[in-house]
């Protein structure tokens, strides 16, 4: 069997002020043909799970493209074009082909198509015909009715963070084989509830997302289904179909498949109160570490996640660490390369001084005038460790400590969200030993940081990932919305809103 596969993967915040072209993936990842096929091979990542899942049957892998870019603001129409083509024309001119499984995301927009996902699928079906098109997608992923009637399978992330993309692969394999072998005709349920979470509260480790994600491993041992999507959306993307999804598919029973998503769907509605995002207001956390003797203490800037298109450069959060005068911690990360590359040429041990960060925009916070002592100078390339990509390449690109009255800042050159304790190892940072660690981060760095912490609390900082959705301005999600209009109608109950 011959089974091509390809992957352009972007969450797309529209609020970003980092125009999404093809230098941005190139900056992440941006990989052809048989150079996929090395990246991956051996690694704890979807595309290495559909590796193993095709060695596994004898498939014969024909990969074409993965595009991955940092998310950031909306994908340029040339980028999406470029992107796009380099799977459609393998696809037309690659004989043979029994199915297609691609690796997507979810939560992208272009300049020209706001569902890009359904535009790749629809594309690709289109050259198909009735063959198998399976996808897996990230669990933050903005599911339209294109995407679910242009693909057989839609199979999402079980986890956030995001530590099972190995397993939906191989599942992704085994359940194509179960097509191509004429034991399974896909029927699908679709359901939305009117409901748009913010990434907090999107965490799996606990309730109420926990629950959900039960009901669906409990629903998936029912007979006749097959798999089951539990997703929780992507608020900046700010498509029409933003917000929460499930996806049911059952082998060839509609009725069931239907039965099951609107379940979820009313389960998820009925604890819609239990969705609200409250962090701990900054100084008050601030303080609190400051008299704690536990260590380390895990401080998430929530509001400058640069996994959610935040620019990661905000100075808000080290900029109240030096008021209060703590000491002892790490900020991880800011990116900054004209800062780097000021201390990489006045080098090693040398005092500069900087304005660090707050040079993208003016949401987290104005350039931070220091005074800092460089300690490292590191090409800013590890392996994963995991639980996340374990075994993927992973580059920050050229990156120093600055040692910043008594606190190390990890300053780069590439956007990265801080999800490995990797990234300290390779820069001489015992992160056990540190007093505090400031990550930009929404939930992603409690994968590697929870077995290390102490505690961990997540901080009320403004941003392009603040929890705080009123003040977005959203312009096409589906109104009303639950918690959105809450808080811009000042109402505490939604009465008879339903998805029908």
């Amino acid at each position: 069997m011959r089974v091509i596969t390809g992957t352009i993967s972007h969450e797309t915040n529209v609020y970003s002020t980092i125009i999404t072209d093809l230098e941005e993936f190139s900056k992440r990842k941006l990989l052809y043909d048989d150079d996929v096929l090395k990246e991956f091979k051996g690694t704890k990542s979807p595309v290495g799970g559909i590796i193993d899942g095709c060695n596994r049957y004898g498939f014969e892998l024909i990969p074409t493209i993965f595009a991955l870019a940092t998310p950031s603001g909306t994908i340029t129409g040339d980028a999406f074009d470029v992107l796009l083509n380099s799977i459609l024309d393998r696809v037309k001119e690659t004989d043979n082909i029994d199915a297609a499984l691609l690796h997507l995301h979810g939560a992208g927009v272009s300049e020209n198509y706001p569902d890009i996902e359904g535009k790749i699928l629809s594309d690709v079906r289109k050259l198909l015909g009735n063959k198998p098109l399976i996808a897996t997608f990230d669990l933050h992923a903005n599911y339209t009715q294109l995407m679910v009637d242009s693909a057989d399978l839609l199979i999402g992330y079980d986890t956030y963070p995001h530590v099972d993309g190995y397993e939906r692969g191989l599942e992704a394999v085994d359940l194509t084989k179960k097509i191509l072998d004429g034991q399974l005709k896909p029927t699908k349920g679709f359901k939305q509830p009117l409901m748009l979470p913010a990434l907090q509260v999107q965490f799996t480790g606990k309730y109420p997302m926990k629950k959900l994600i039960e009901e669906a491993h409990r629903m998936e041992k029912i007979t006749g289904v097959e798999t089951i999507t539990v997703a929780a959306g992507f608020p900046w993307s700010d498509i029409s179909e933003a917000g929460m999804s499930f996806i049911v598919i059952t082998n060839n029973n509609q009725e069931l498949a239907n039965e099951l998503s609107q379940q979820l769907h009313d389960l998820a509605w009925n604890m819609r109160r239990d969705f609200l995002v409250k962090p701990t207001p900054l100084k008050q956390a601030l303080k609190y570490t400051s008299q704690s003797s536990k260590r380390p203490i895990i401080l998430a800037d929530i509001g400058d996640n640069p996994g959610g298109g935040s620019p990661e450069d905000g100075t808000v959060v080290l900029k109240t660490i030096l008021e209060e005068g703590l000491t002892g911690g790490v900020i991880a990360l800011i990116w900054d390369p004209t800062t780097v590359k000021n201390a990489v040429e006045a080098g090693l041990g040398s005092t500069i001084i900087a304005d660090l960060g707050g040079h993208t925009d003016d949401l987290h916070g104005s350039p931070l005038k220091v005074e800092g002592q460089v300690k490292k100078i590191s090409d800013g390339k590890f392996v994963s460790d995991g639980p996340m990509g374990k075994g993927v390449p992973t580059d920050m690109g050229t990156t120093v400590i600055l040692d910043i009255k008594g606190n190390e800042v990890i300053v780069t050159s590439k956007r990265l969200q801080p999800l490995d304790l990797t990234i300290y190892k390779t820069l001489g940072i015992n992160p056990k030993e540190k007093h505090f660690i400031v990550v930009k981060s929404s939930v992603h760095y409690r994968a590697a940081h929870e077995p290390i912490a102490a505690e961990i609390i997540e901080l009320d900082t403004p941003g392009l990932t603040s929890p705080r959705l009123a003040g977005f301005g959203f312009k096409n999600i589906r109104r009303p919305i639950f918690p959105l209009d809450v808080e811009l109608l000042g109402i505490t109950e939604l009465k008879s809103m339903t998805d029908e």
